[in-house]
Formats: structure tokens, C-alpha cells, sequence
């Protein structure tokens, strides 16, 4: 079992005993989502658990923005707390400086100068550091 789930877990106590209902409710969603990964792909260690979450957070993440869309800002708040305490149990993400350092150190090593392999390469030096979009878009301004 890896360290990060027993560490949801531990949470999900402490959240228990503090009575901290959305708390409770973010970390039971997040082991509930982990569970169905497993169901289908084996237990996982703390990268793939990392994997799950993120997944998760960036479905909350769409959905906020449907939320601001439809003008229910009450919505958009509640889910941005949300996300704030999934996003404790990743990874520091990378800062924009540090980012666009991978993506230059890539673009000069590349063989290939297209956007899928300069992608991939950066996305695998990343490594959950940093989100998909954020480097898609530091790809695309590299390669203009």
C-alpha cells in the first residue's frame, strides 16, 4: 500500500474527529475514485495514486468553469476549496521559469521538432509537476 493512501486515509479520521464534513467529503471522493482505478488496474503505488487525483482535480476544475459560465460563482468557490485540498496531496508543481527551462533543455535536444515528440519528451521529464495544459501551451510558444 503506498504512503499517499495511508495518508488519505489517516486524513479521513482526522476529519472525522474534527467533524470537517467537506474535508470528509473531498478525501472519501478521492478513495472512492482510487478504488475503481484499482478495481480495473491494480493496486496502485503513489504515482498512480498522484495520477488519480489529478485526474480528479482537473474534472473539478472543468466543471468550475462551467459554473462561472452559468453564473453560479457560490458553485465556482466551493469547488475551488475542494480542489485547494486535493492539490495538498501532489506534487509541488513547477514554476513557470523552471517549466520553460525543461522545455528549452527539450526543444535543443529534440531530434524532432514537432509538437507531439517535443510533448511527450517534456511531459516526461515533468512528471505531475506540472499540468498537461500549462506545458501544451509552453510547447506551442516554443515551436512558433
Amino acid at each position: 500500500m503506498s504512503q499517499l493512501k495511508d495518508q488519505l486515509v489517516e486524513d479521513m479520521k482526522n476529519a472525522m474527529r474534527a467533524r470537517d464534513s467537506v474535508r470528509l467529503g473531498v478525501i472519501r471522493f478521492i478513495l472512492s475514485e482510487l478504488k475503481n482505478f484499482e478495481i480495473d488496474n491494480g493496486v496502485q503505488e503513489d504515482d498512480g495514486v498522484e495520477k488519480v487525483i489529478a485526474r480528479e482535480i482537473k474534472k473539478v476544475k472543468d466543471a468550475m468553469i462551467d459554473f462561472d459560465k452559468g453564473g453560479r460563482q457560490d458553485l465556482v468557490e466551493q469547488e475551488r476549496e475542494k480542489v485547494g485540498m486535493m492539490e495538498v496531496y501532489l506534487p509541488q508543481q513547477m514554476s513557470d521559469e523552471e517549466l520553460q527551462t525543461v522545455v528549452t533543455s527539450v526543444m535543443t535536444t529534440a531530434e524532432r521538432r514537432d509538437f507531439g515528440h517535443v510533448m511527450k519528451a517534456v511531459m516526461a521529464q515533468v512528471q505531475g509537476k506540472a499540468d498537461g495544459s500549462r506545458v501544451s501551451t509552453m510547447v506551442k510558444q516554443a515551436l512558433s
